[in-house]
């Protein structure tokens, strides 16, 4: 009986850091959205490689990653920024455990400064309805749909990654599947009127082009390259420029949409939280605009709800 050569793990070939980011994308990338595999790859190639990208993952230590860190802090990177960048070696390690490919995760021990992780759409009210009324308004067409597509509380990659598989016009519902949304799991949305009447009016020019009566592929399509659009920020500067409003990110969008409906029209926030496709309301919290006239309503309403209760005699 022939017996089998014991392998020694330490005499293996060394796993390096760009070798398990390489694995590492391959594993995901049919898990998650085409857009969060292009931001990893490109933070990982901007930030990380070119320091620690041919080391033995065994090698590098909590030292080496702290230092990293401290050194994008230093750089000028928002703290989220760097949690983000540190979170995806975190989770690559995560794996190279799983795989048996060192017994340590040396990103548990590396420590960020603390920071408001809630999102902030600093502009007034005012200002936010001309954002809601211009984007409403903007003559170019497709982008004009898209963009009335995000105020319905859709990520980019969602809107432009939907396909009419996913569109049904008969119950005026549409759904987002977790292999194109951040949350991960499938998802359903009622149309409004607009969006219906958007997404009708795109079904029958896809119909007539498409010659067939059940279209299929991307709802948006660009007609210069017959492909899904990738870059939408040329058409976002220009309703910007257009309607003179302040500089800031289409992704912004959803901050506009969180904040707004939350602070001014004082809707539920569990209602504005399955409208952003948000997994917990916590998260929506973050676009809560702590308000000082709280704590005096509070406490009013409560003294208030008191029988038999004059305040003003105790005062």
């Amino acid at each position: 009986m022939t017996q089998l050569p014991i392998i020694n793990l330490d005499e293996q070939e060394p796993i390096t850091l760009n070798g398990l980011f390489e694995e590492y994308i391959e594993l995901v990338r049919p898990l998650q959205s085409v857009h969060t595999v292009r931001v990893k790859i490109s933070a990982y190639n901007k930030h990380i490689k070119p320091l620690y990208g041919d080391s033995d993952i065994k090698i590098l230590k909590y030292k080496d990653y702290q230092t990293l860190v401290n050194n994008l802090l230093e750089s000028g990177l928002k703290p989220k920024t760097v949690s983000n960048i540190k979170d995806i070696i975190k989770v690559m390690y995560k794996m190279a455990i799983r795989l048996e490919y060192t017994d340590k995760n040396p990103l548990l021990d590396v420590e960020l400064p603390k920071y408001d992780n809630r999102r902030y759409f600093t502009y007034s009210a005012d200002i936010q309805k001309r954002f809601i009324a211009s984007i409403l308004i903007f003559e170019e067409p497709i982008y004009s749909d898209i963009f009335i597509f995000l105020l319905h509380g859709r990520r980019l990659s969602e809107v432009l990654l939907l396909e009419w598989e996913m569109v049904d016009l008969e119950q005026r519902l549409y759904y987002i599947p977790a292999r194109i949304n951040k949350a991960k799991r499938n998802m359903s949305y009622k149309m409004t009127d607009l969006l219906y009447q958007i997404l009708y009016n795109r079904y029958f020019r896809a119909q007539i082009k498409q010659d067939t009566k059940y279209p299929v592929g991307n709802v948006f399509i660009n007609p210069s390259t017959n492909e899904p659009y990738v870059d939408l920020r040329k058409p976002w500067k220009r309703l910007l420029k257009s309607a003179d409003l302040p500089k800031v990110h289409i992704h912004d969008i959803r901050h506009l949409i969180g904040t707004y409906t939350i602070n001014t029209l004082e809707l539920p926030i569990e209602k504005v939280s399955q409208t952003l496709g948000h997994t917990s309301v916590e998260i929506t919290g973050k676009y809560i605009t702590p308000r000082p006239e709280n704590a005096k309503e509070v406490a009013q309403k409560m003294f208030d709800s008191v029988p038999n209760l004059n305040i003003k005699d105790l005062v």
